[in-house]
């Protein structure tokens, strides 16, 4: 036998170091990719970024499987070079492809919308696909040792992780895609180095041009730029007339200034005669907010008065707290209202930036002495100080894209709950006012009605006996702003509302001196007197108006699983028709993925035919597989989402919940070699003790995660890794154990790992709708039931060994 078939020290150390690169890149790329996809399109499809890259990986894994003279350990060595080439090639390739190419959106389901999503999501697999091959080779080819070859592969892949945060704050998304790129050429130079032959100039030289090209495009202004982002209206809209900034929270599209009508959310009577010279900020391709350009002086200011969502300052004064600050609109309201002392919190560094440098002395909202602008989350922030407040305000604190997307993934949905609402009232002064303005539809139904559930639950939270004493809901167009006071309003507050009310035309839709309307449901909803009349005012067939809370915590989306069945009926526009648009995209995604996974993991096995073994033990054999890719996912969406209001942002949660779990993922997997097979058995309570470990994760988890929210985020980020080290190591013990025990079939791991990512495939989608429609810990629960039943697969495969 050769020194390539069984390698010593040096050749294993590159092989290793090979494979570390190569999962580097694969998971930097993923979560670039999930960065990307919410500027192209809806929120949601972040999420489906983790799904591609699966899907690719398992077939990659069936590529190598149903070429076994190509992929023998003879020839694997040099086959490894190549693919990693290809694999390093393609990523900027297929990245130009995705910023080139426009993403249909999906309104009526149409064969022309699918097309597109499935055409956009095969443009995204292609680099995984390559990295399965890559990555299936060095560990099932290449005469490495199984444990140790696979902890290589998750912490290179948990490093890919950390790497996201760093680069997108040093460059933009092209750039960093770019270096993923690098991560890849170096991996094919490893490998040469481990195959003994040639290509390692190749991999270098192909490794230097990418640093340069990344290097360059991070220097340009006009470089690799998203030309086709989710709103039309901004198609080449970086290229004419705007400077465009990248960070982990965002995409950020500064337009130039021009003159226009001053900016209103809800603008009332009179207010068309004011007119204002406006910088747009375009956030994810999508959302907007205004930098006005002003003199500094408050009495410039009466504008903003003429705006329903500035009616909070013309009842209450003194110190404020604006959450979601964006382009500082609603810290002008505040300094027209002559407060004492203003607090501006924004979880995006690039806001708070661009009023304290770019944009200080054309907004002038930095150089107030009253003013002060925090990079926070809003939630994180008001649980940590200890300072009371006349009046905290939210103002369209959503991104748009959240709307639109259903809210699957979003750092706004920590603000629209009842615990993030226990918080904010808690940080009030006597008689201070909580005030939160929506999207309101006339028309049709709306999510206001599910604001002023959630603001009726809050109160009654609070032990108030008639929370509509304490709510004041006024509408203007399209928009509606709820106040809520920790004390009744009072007779003074009724005689300034009216007035303000009659002058501007507002709508008072639900206050303490109105006579409610019982048949409409906003007002059976503001005047519940008890959690079970409250069920009872937002009971509806189709649509969610139930309070949220952090275990469920998606306020944006309120359709019902059985409204899927009546789409033709529901509306096609607003954020309902957003939630629509999400629901179906949710469902074009499952069906394009099982269509692919079927296509190209599936079919190619089945019509390969299964390894020479007994069919009893090969269908226990891919259950098992089965079973740990499929529970794996619902774990790891579980933890994404319930760590995303923790932590503050999809992001940097998708950073470190990938990077703790792979990480530890990958320890399991080498302490994995020192459990034995024969003797003592061990091994085979390892699925108990997961099981045991899930059930402690979703009743652990939620006080834990209360007590420590107000903590900063370096010490979030240890509680998440409290959570997920021990559960991520126990869980990469389970792979190569299975690896382990058929060890004398070698052709049954490329089906093992082709089956597992197909079923991890379609976990990260179903994961995503049971916590929409059950809850996120539900996730745990059904992970925990089917690592339970692992224990019989594993004892039928270990009686066959």
């Amino acid at each position: 036998m050769s020194s390539r078939q069984k390698p010593g020290f040096l050749d294993t150390r590159w092989l290793s170091a090979g494979l570390f690169f190569a999962t580097l890149s694969t998971l930097l790329l993923e979560t670039l990719d999930a960065r990307l996809l919410s500027v192209l399109t809806w929120y949601h499809l972040s999420f489906f970024a983790v799904s591609v890259a699966m899907l690719g990986m398992a077939a990659g894994a069936v590529f190598v499987f149903l070429r076994p003279a190509r992929f023998s350990p003879a020839n694997a060595p040099r086959a490894l070079t190549g693919a990693a080439l290809l694999f390093a090639g393609s990523i900027p390739l297929s990245h130009l492809i995705t910023i080139s190419m426009p993403f249909l959106p999906l309104v009526d389901g149409t064969t022309m919308e699918v097309v597109s999503v499935a055409m956009s999501t095969i443009v995204l697999t292609i680099p995984f696909l390559l990295s399965g091959i890559v990555v299936t080779t060095a560990l099932t080819r290449c005469g490495g040792p199984i444990g140790r070859l696979y902890a290589f592969d998750l912490i290179g892949a948990a490093a890919g992780c950390a790497l996201v945060v760093p680069l997108l704050a040093q460059t933009n998304v092209s750039s960093a895609i770019l270096v993923s790129g690098v991560a890849a050429a170096v991996a094919a130079f490893c490998f040469a180095e481990f195959a003994g032959a040639g290509r390692r100039g190749t991999a270098a030289a192909l490794a230097i041009v990418l640093v340069a090209a990344a290097a360059w495009n991070a220097k340009s202004d006009r470089a690799l730029e998203i030309i086709y982002p989710k709103n039309r209206q901004l198609w080449l809209t970086n290229k004419l007339n705007a400077v465009t900034r990248w960070n982990s929270h965002s995409y950020v599209l500064v337009q130039r200034p021009g003159e226009e009508a001053s900016f209103m959310w809800g603008p009332g009577r009179g207010a068309e005669r004011f007119r204002s010279t406006i910088a747009w900020l375009a956030i994810d391709g999508e959302a907007g907010t205004p930098i006005t350009q002003w003199d500094g002086d408050p009495a410039s200011l009466e504008w903003v008065s003429y705006d329903v969502t500035a009616l909070p300052y013309s009842l209450r004064r003194g110190d404020v707290a604006v959450v979601g600050v964006g382009g500082g609109r609603d810290i002008l309201s505040a300094i027209w209202g002559r407060n004492t002392s203003i607090v501006g919190v924004d979880v995006n560094r690039i806001m708070i930036d661009l009023l304290q440098t770019s944009h200080r002395d054309y907004a002038r909202i930095a150089t107030q002495p009253e003013v002060t602008l925090v990079h926070d989350d809003g939630r994180a922030y008001l649980t940590r100080t200890t300072r009371q407040f006349d009046i905290i305000q939210m103002s369209l604190v959503d991104t748009w894209a959240a709307t639109g997307a259903g809210a699957f993934t979003l750092s706004e949905n920590g603000l629209y709950t009842l615990d993030a609402w226990r918080v904010f009232l808690g940080r009030l002064k006597p008689g201070g006012v909580l005030s939160v303005s929506r999207w309101f539809d006339p028309q049709n139904a709306s999510e206001t009605s599910r604001l002023l559930s959630l603001g009726v639950a809050a109160l009654l939270d609070r032990g108030v006996s008639r929370p509509s004493d304490h709510l004041l809901l006024v509408i203007r167009g399209r928009v509606a702003t709820l106040m809520v006071s920790t004390l009744p309003f009072t007779v003074d507050d009724e005689t300034r509302l009216t007035s303000i009310a009659d002058a501007r035309e507002f709508t008072v839709a639900v206050s303490p001196w109105r006579t409610p309307d019982l048949s409409q449901m906003l007002d059976r909803i503001g005047h519940s007197t008890s959690a079970a009349e409250l069920a009872q005012a937002v009971a509806d067939p189709l649509y969610d108006y139930t309070p949220p809370t952090d275990q469920r915590p998606y306020y944006f989306n309120m359709l019902k699983p059985r409204a899927i069945l009546d789409m033709g009926a529901l509306p096609k526009g607003g954020a309902l028709g957003g939630n629509l648009r999400a629901t179906l995209m949710l469902l074009t995604l499952m069906g394009v993925a099982a269509v692919l996974v079927a296509a190209i993991i599936i079919w190619p096995l089945a019509t390969a035919g299964r390894p020479p073994m007994a069919l009893s033990r090969f269908a226990m054999t891919m259950s098992y597989f089965a079973i740990i890719g499929f529970a794996y996912m619902l774990i790891q969406i579980g933890l994404l989402q319930r760590f995303s209001v923790y932590i503050g942002h999809p992001t940097y949660t998708l950073a470190i919940v990938l990077f703790s779990m792979l990480l530890f993922t990958g320890a399991g997997s080498m302490l994995s070699g020192r459990l034995s097979l024969v003797e003592g058995r061990g091994y085979q309570f390892v699925p108990a003790i997961i099981t045991v470990a899930l059930g402690v994760t979703a009743i652990g988890l939620p006080p834990v995660l209360a007590h420590t929210v107000t903590s900063g985020l370096a010490v979030r980020t240890l509680c998440v890794l409290a959570f997920a080290a021990p559960l991520s190591l126990l869980l990469g013990l389970c792979f190569p154990i299975g690896v382990r025990l058929v060890s004398s079939a070698p052709a049954i791991v490329a089906w093992a790992w082709g089956i597992n990512g197909a079923f991890g495939v379609l976990a990260s989608i179903v994961g995503v709708a049971i916590s929409m429609w059950l809850d996120i810990d539900t996730n745990f629960w059904i992970a925990a039931a089917l690592y339970l039943t692992l224990t019989a697969p594993m004892l039928g495969m270990a009686r066959r060994q």
